[in-house]
């Protein structure tokens, strides 16, 4: 399951539900191609954001035990990490999961209005992301679908969002899940993905962040034959990013780092380094900048609130057409 393309705020619509088990809609936050994430209030006033399956899968009994698993995956890392898992119903009619709101934008979004960042903002970004996978990987969870759309980027450092196609690591399945640019060789041929893939996939997010683009690039299948046949595109990669980049898009699951040698790669650049835990000793000012402008987009979207359902027209009567009149034989 994937999120949110673009976390914008955007009005409820008349046929959205203004309210979600106990949490007021606000607005919408953005929608998926299986799910859609609204902006809401929790009954002491608390900004969550809940996310909802479409209604046209909600009676997908194959989909709905999908979304449970990443209700049970959510819950189990620590909200350190990611957004914590406030409350859920996998079970309803239409199954839910409600979060904390995090006001920040996703890697994607950083890069499409910054462009790439600096090798210094990539590692601090790496160390983080580094960290969150190993509390995944911690509780036994492969993530399955780590992308630049997954990595919220706040003023705390990266978080990793989206359990849909988590897995327990001791799991399998024989369907090919995830986002297809940032998916591990041995997931394209057909393996469900382990934590040696989601290393994979952190080491093309990098090479997102620190380029803008993706390891391979054209429609799925293209794609899929590159990653076969073809070493990864790195046109761009500053050269100091090159060792930890290759390292983490090695073919061989085997080759690659785990992610305790990648955050341990950041302990060099961290010492000596000035305020180091904040964000802003690591990222860019404009990036800086798109960071508070996100928590300050925030109390517009509360404040107006949910727009009232507009009256329904009244259906006009049918205009009564008199009959002709008969004329006499």
């Amino acid at each position: 399951m994937t999120g949110a393309k673009r976390r914008d705020f955007a009005p409820l619509e008349r046929y959205d539900p203004r309210t979600i088990g106990p949490y007021r809609l606000v607005s919408r936050l953005g929608r998926g191609g299986m799910a859609r994430v609204y902006l809401a209030l929790s009954p002491a006033g608390r900004l969550v954001a809940v996310k909802t399956i479409l209604a046209d899968r909600s009676r997908d009994e194959d989909f709905r035990r999908r979304f449970a698993r990443e209700v049970q995956a959510a819950r189990l890392v620590s909200g350190v990490f990611t957004a914590a898992v406030m409350a859920a119903d996998p079970d309803a009619d239409t199954p839910w999961l409600a979060t904390a709101f995090v006001p920040a934008p996703s890697l994607r979004d950083v890069v499409d209005e910054c462009g790439p960042l600096p090798p210094d903002a990539v590692r601090w970004l790496a160390a983080g992301v580094a960290e969150a996978l190993s509390a995944i990987h911690g509780v036994g969870l492969v993530h399955r679908d780590l992308s630049p759309g997954n990595i919220l980027v706040t003023l705390d450092g990266p978080k990793v969002i989206d359990f849909g196609l988590a897995l327990a690591d001791d799991q399998e399945t024989a369907n090919l899940v995830g986002t297809i640019a940032y998916m591990a060789p041995e997931q394209v041929e057909g393996d469900s993905g382990t934590r040696e893939s989601d290393v994979y996939a952190m080491g093309a997010t990098l090479l997102f962040a620190g380029t803008g683009h993706a390891p391979y690039a054209g429609s799925a299948m293209k794609i899929m034959s590159a990653v076969r046949s073809r070493e990864p595109d790195l046109t761009g990669l500053a050269d100091a990013l090159a060792p930890l980049v290759e390292s983490c898009l090695q073919r061989r699951a085997r080759r690659r780092p785990t992610t305790e040698q990648v955050v341990d790669g950041f302990r060099t650049v961290l010492a000596g380094r000035e305020r180091a835990h904040e964000a802003a000793s690591w990222l860019p000012r404009p990036v800086v900048e798109l960071l508070y402008e996100h928590e300050r987009r925030v109390r517009p979207a509360v404040e107006s609130g949910p727009a009232p359902i507009p009256p329904r027209r009244p259906v006009p009567a049918p205009e009564r057409v008199p009959a002709p009149e008969r004329v006499p034989a």
